[in-house]
């Protein structure tokens, strides 16, 4: 019935509308979702739909149908009670898939287990479809390795609380193991579609994750809070220059090159080794990121 004017409210299309005083009920007749159908064929029974959406952590995106058929036993009544839902693909799945299958289960085991959130799924997804389109070596043992070196950079990038010891608990390898999937990615370029991340929205994530650091350092080695607040300037300023990105930059390294720099130039007896050694990493990266940060800057000292 219609709130406003109490006429029987009629259907048009699917939209339920009152023919006497033209209002619209905001509910709809029609489902937006996937039709179920029914199936029989030969000794299987039950119902299917399509899928919602796609899945980027399955190795065809979760594209297929969803099957609910009976169990089969002898008794009608456990038949309806034990339905079962399976998700079923529209292709039976071919040899050569099964090396995918098998990558994309344990990237899905991981993201569940460290509770990615849905961009950095599809980030890593879209890592690992790319490693597997280019790759032309067939995914064997050194999945684990591929597959931790692309949650490790998704890490990075997505400014996660996961550090590298965790993920290479997780995948039960090592330092070396890591840098080898790192590698391998690397190689074949499944990595540089995070480059568009961190070109549109990954700046603040490293200006937030080096001010971290910063004031790690800051503490550290009993600078004052100004020297924290220039050098994250510093780094902001710098990471604005045409042409220059954070991509690949550990913001650990990016802070302490960033305080080292701010620091002596206001008198402070602070060493590379001292910067380094707090964030635990070599002296050479901090040299190299101090290059990377005065490329195109001009400091002007006051005397």
């Amino acid at each position: 019935m219609c709130p406003r004017c109490g006429s029987k409210l009629v259907d048009d299309n699917g939209v339920l509308v009152c023919p006497n005083c033209g209002y619209i009920y905001d509910g709809n007749e029609l489902s937006d979702g996937p039709e179920w159908r029914s199936l029989s064929n030969g000794n299987v029974k039950g119902v299917e739909r399509a899928s919602y959406s796609n899945d980027p952590l399955m190795h065809d995106l979760g594209i297929g149908n969803l099957r609910m058929s009976p169990a089969r036993s002898r008794s009608p009544l456990m038949r309806v009670r034990n339905l079962r839902m399976r998700i079923g693909s529209s292709h039976p799945l071919l040899k050569g898939e099964a090396p995918l299958v098998n990558m994309f289960s344990i990237a899905k085991k991981a993201a569940s287990a460290f509770e990615l959130s849905d961009s950095a799924k599809d980030a890593l997804g879209q890592v690992l479809h790319a490693y597997a389109e280019r790759a032309k070596k067939p995914i064997g043992r050194d999945v684990n390795k591929v597959v931790a070196a692309a949650l490790e950079k998704v890490v990075e990038v997505y400014n996660l609380s996961i550090s590298k010891g965790e993920i290479e608990s997780f995948f039960e390898i090592d330092d070396n193991d890591l840098w080898d999937g790192l590698k391998k990615l690397n190689d074949v370029g499944a990595l540089d579609m995070l480059k568009v991340v961190v070109a549109s929205e990954g700046q603040g994530r490293v200006l937030e994750r080096s001010f971290t650091y910063i004031n790690r350092i800051a503490s550290s080695l009993s600078l004052p809070q100004q020297v924290v607040q220039d050098s994250l300037n510093f780094i902001r300023k710098s990471l604005g220059v045409a042409g220059k990105t954070p991509y690949g930059k550990k913001p650990e390294a990016l802070a302490a090159a960033a305080v080292y720099l701010v620091a002596r130039l206001n008198g402070y007896e602070i060493s590379q080794s001292d910067v380094a050694k707090v964030v635990g990493i070599k002296e050479s990266t901090v040299r190299k990121l101090y290059r990377f940060l005065m490329d195109n800057m001009v400091v002007v000292v006051d005397v």
